[in-house]
């Protein structure tokens, strides 16, 4: 039974879920059925890894002791019924979480009851839990939409004068509709920039338009994600940069925290195009100041963990905008974070770059040589900072037998992405030619200079040429 969907669903609940959910089996208002609570009663003792082997079917038929007799076809209509339980007490659970669908329900059950006194005592209840809400994103307006429209639709429709609940819900349509338009534009635009695709967006202008009006300036969701369309339309006009990001931080306790993450990620890719189309370093400090945002306010965390890659940019970022110390604490405070499988080695790695930025060569080749190569892409990074490390430093014989080792490897891997692929194999060829050239011989110096490829095409190609220019300069 461990690969049934019963038992993938009992692995993801949390111990207060399984405990909860006994109780609501419990209770013959919902299960009449004995038996599901003794296959539960069962099932519980091997929480929460369910991977027991007294979970297999043919333990499960000998051990469990129930009151009709099991083959494997009741057995599977009892874990069934079982599931279709489980799935219950979760609708049961989200429904009694949340006041506000609670509140609507019983005003549409006084509606049909036709008792007016406890409809209106329940509106005014419902009405104050959305005013008290400290939300002002897309979904709290969405909420007041439907409470606006439901008290308009239950309201006299018999008057002959203005009604003024049917105005205030058209005002809440629009802008729940504005502020929706607005975020799914951003989504779609943001994508665009990322990827080589289109979406369709009619009608967009008009919005922008509209969301430009006074009415709507004290509407959070709206300015700030009309702000951000404006960074994605026009990218060189950086003020949108500035007024999108102060707006998010003063409205931050307006949104649930997987929305705001979302708002300061597009903040992030921003500032990755301006840094990889401009090399703008102004970028490189915001890039790092909405990331220690991110950390603080534990953002950036996805299920209690860091990804390796963001652990990664937040050091080179570190280290690039003068950091050093900051970074070295990071790296130290963080590597705790890290999934259990990526932690050592992405720790070491890290910890090597810090020691190069300082060029304390001996302890960054140190701590390479503890890296273990489980992911291509670490692979690649790894074998880098080493070529630099064996060059700055002129182990010149180890240089050119790790760049040998390195153009095979490459050659073989049928996994690293084709594009990365030649951009790491240019580094690989024009160092070679590099370390090559005769010391003086200045012009040899010049004419692979002139000759090395863009960035977009070679993976660090501005180091490179570092080296390059010092030879040149050397007297």
């Amino acid at each position: 039974m461990t690969d049934s969907k019963l038992i993938e669903l009992f692995r993801a609940l949390t111990p207060r879920q399984l405990s909860r959910l006994g109780d609501f089996l419990q209770s013959p208002f919902f299960n009449k059925n004995d038996d599901c609570l003794l296959l539960f009663n069962y099932l519980q003792k091997y929480a929460p890894a369910f991977n027991h082997p007294q979970l297999s079917r043919q333990n499960v038929l000998k051990k469990l002791t129930v009151n009709k007799s099991l083959d494997e076809k009741s057995l599977a209509h009892l874990s069934s019924r079982l599931l279709a339980l489980t799935e219950r007490f979760l609708v049961v659970e989200s429904f009694l979480s949340d006041e506000w669908k609670q509140q609507l329900t019983l005003m549409q059950l006084y509606r049909d009851l036709d008792l007016p006194k406890h409809y209106k005592s329940t509106q005014a209840e419902a009405e104050k839990i959305l005013a008290l809400s400290p939300l002002r994103d897309a979904g709290f307006y969405r909420e007041q939409l439907i409470a606006r429209r439901f008290f308009y639709e239950h309201g006299d429709h018999h008057q002959r004068i203005y009604n003024e609940r049917l105005q205030v819900a058209a005002d809440a349509l629009d802008v729940y509709f504005i502020a929706e338009k607005l975020r799914y534009a951003c989504e779609m635009l943001n994508y665009e920039t990322v990827l080589n695709i289109r979406y369709d967006t009619p009608y967009l202008d008009e919005v922008m338009a509209w969301s430009e009006s006074e009415i709507y300036s004290d509407i959070p969701a709206i300015r700030i994600y009309r702000n951000l369309l404006l960074l994605l339309t026009h990218p060189d006009e950086t003020e949108h940069f500035e007024s999108a990001k102060s707006l998010i931080a003063a409205s931050e306790h307006f949104f649930e925290s997987g929305e705001l993450q979302q708002l300061y990620l597009q903040l992030l890719n921003y500032c990755t195009r301006r840094i990889n189309r401009f090399n703008d370093d102004r970028f490189l400090h915001e890039h790092l100041e909405i990331n220690k945002i991110l950390l603080k306010n534990g953002l950036i965390f996805n299920g209690g963990f860091i990804s390796p890659w963001d652990y990664t940019n937040i050091v080179a970022v570190g280290l690039k905008t003068g950091q050093a110390d900051w970074t070295s604490k990071f790296i130290h405070d963080y590597c705790g974070r890290l999934p259990a499988e990526y932690a050592e080695n992405v720790f070491r790695y890290n910890l090597a770059q810090y020691h190069y930025h300082l060029k304390q060569y001996d302890e960054a080749q140190q701590a390479l040589l503890q890296v273990e190569f489980t992911d291509v892409l670490l692979n690649i990074t790894v074998r880098s900072l080493l070529i630099k490390i064996f060059c700055e430093t002129d182990q010149t014989e180890l240089l050119v037998s790790y760049l040998e080792a390195t153009r095979i490897f490459l050659h073989r891997n049928q996994v690293l992405d084709p594009e990365r692929k030649r951009q790491m194999q240019k580094f690989v060829e024009f160092t070679a030619k590099f370390i090559k050239i005769p010391p003086g011989d200045r012009g040899r110096y010049q004419s692979l200079y002139e000759q090395l490829p863009p960035a977009r095409e070679m993976m660090h190609r501005e180091w490179l040429a570092g080296q390059v220019t010092k030879k040149l300069e050397r007297r």
